[in-house]
């Protein structure tokens, strides 16, 4: 048991980097890719991921000293503090629960693959530490191992269905082919972009704003191109960030708002690029996986790879809205009636909210953007009301606490609505178990007609070509 363990805890620690591309070259000789092909594939993902990395840590280095700034100027001081994604799967993968999610969640994938009730082969097995991150919280509350794994295992589920009802929205408005996005922080926003988005769709006034990507440069023409609206908006946060701190002349002043112009306007170029590499190696297997699900199931069966939603940020309408959401929440933060969270380190990791949200929205820049704040409103109460909860499950995974703080948070799952559901209802196992069988078969059963439907959509249209 302690080899398999170690195993597990080996492939976790080598990152989404390593793990993916050697996924996707399993994957692409499952279905008879020549090696070389699939191993071209498996690398041009890595080579995408190391790229987007990059970009995100080259706009994490030249933010995070902005939104310090930002803090300072407003004097917060709140008692919960941001500890970041890295610190939050640290937790996740710490305790019992975590290390038991990955083959559990494989397991879970396979089983719904078998009954048709989903269509995303998930290979983000690095990422299963949201669910993970779940069950870790219901196993600080309750110390219920059984209870804990299967509310963890309900959260994936639930993910997995939203990725495959978001896939042809994804390949729309994202430009993502054959891919899904079985994220648990990217997808948990879906519901809450669909309700406001059918609320927007009722308001008179407001259901007819529309602005996507062709929009900006339609309305701003030159201005409205990435470079340049990089280049806005990094001079927009640099000004915030910098203009009001007493301490720097006004030409260090200018300097680094000049800086975070450059910058944004680098990564709003270059990501989409990095993307563009990552999917060089993700479609080809995706195709040639559509191919032998064809052979197999006689040209109706339709499956997508799973990815990390990484896939998506290099859209121009995501990258615009999380920069800009940066600030918006400092000051969510600070005048929020009963927040105690800060926001810090993991703010950047707004790119990796909004994919979804902004294919769920069919590209809308506006409705994204409202989509979004309201996600930040509650994800600050949230953060609040579980900071103890996960700073109880830091310790039992031996996580060291930052000095100088009580009780922490994360602005990715420990401020997200799942998680927050999952503890709610944990209180009660009876309830907890009667809620979520319910939840589940429905989810599933529901899934499983659209994609029966799906099929025979396809079946009935090669009939049609046939004759």
């Amino acid at each position: 048991m302690k080899y398999i363990i170690d195993t597990i805890m080996y492939i976790i620690g080598l990152g989404p980097t390593v793990v993916m591309p050697i996924v996707m070259l399993v994957f692409g000789l499952a279905v008879r890719v020549p090696f070389t092909k699939a191993l071209r594939g498996g690398l041009m993902v890595g080579i995408g991921f190391i790229g987007l990395n990059a970009t995100v840590s080259i706009l994490t280095d030249v933010m995070n000293p902005a939104i310090k700034n930002m803090v300072s100027v407003m004097h917060m001081n709140l008692k919960v503090i941001d500890v970041g994604w890295p610190s939050a799967s640290a937790i996740a993968y710490g305790t019992a629960v975590g290390v038991s999610m990955i083959p559990l969640g494989i397991l879970i994938n396979i089983f719904m693959l078998s009954t048709k009730t989903t269509q995303t082969i998930n290979v983000d097995i690095w990422d299963f530490w949201h669910f993970a991150f779940s069950g870790s919280l219901v196993y600080a509350l309750s110390k219920d191992i059984v209870l804990s794994l299967f509310l963890a295992s309900v959260n994936m589920i639930v993910i997995m269905v939203i990725a495959d009802r978001t896939a042809p929205l994804a390949e729309k408005y994202l430009g993502l082919p054959g891919i899904s996005i079985p994220h648990g922080y990217a997808a948990s926003f879906v519901p809450v972009a669909l309700i406001i988005n059918w609320i927007m769709d009722r308001i008179p006034g407001v259901n007819k704003i529309h602005l996507d990507a062709k929009g900006f440069n339609k309305k701003f023409g030159a201005w409205g191109e990435p470079t340049l609206l990089g280049f806005i908006i990094g001079i927009l946060i640099g000004a915030i960030a910098y203009s009001a701190v007493p301490s720097m002349s006004w030409a260090d002043k200018i300097g680094k708002i000049a800086l975070m112009g450059v910058t944004l306007s680098a990564v709003m170029v270059i990501t989409p690029k990095m993307a563009a590499l990552l999917l060089q190696g993700v479609v080809p297997i995706s195709a040639e996986i559509q191919k032998f699900t064809q052979k197999k199931f006689s040209g109706t069966r339709k499956l997508y790879i799973g990815m990390d939603t990484a896939v998506g940020i290099g859209n121009p309408v995501v990258l615009a809205c999380a920069t800009l959401m940066i600030p918006i929440a400092v000051l969510f933060a600070f005048i929020l009636p009963g927040n105690q969270f800060l926001p810090t380190i993991g703010l950047v990791g707004f790119v990796f909210m909004f994919p979804l949200i902004v294919a769920v929205v069919h590209g809308d820049f506006f409705r994204a953007f409202i989509v979004g704040a309201v996600n930040v409103v509650l994800g600050l109460w949230i953060g609040t009301n579980l900071a103890p909860l996960i700073t109880s499950a830091a310790r039992a995974a031996k996580f060291t606490i930052p000095k100088g703080s009580s009780l922490i948070s994360s602005v990715d799952y420990g401020s997200n609505p799942f998680p927050w559901f999952f503890v709610q209802i944990a209180t009660h196992k009876l309830l907890a178990y009667s809620i979520c069988i319910v939840l589940v078969v429905v989810l599933m059963l529901w899934n499983r007609s659209k994609i029966i439907a799906e099929e025979k959509s396809i079946a009935s249209e090669g009939n049609v070509e046939s004759n």
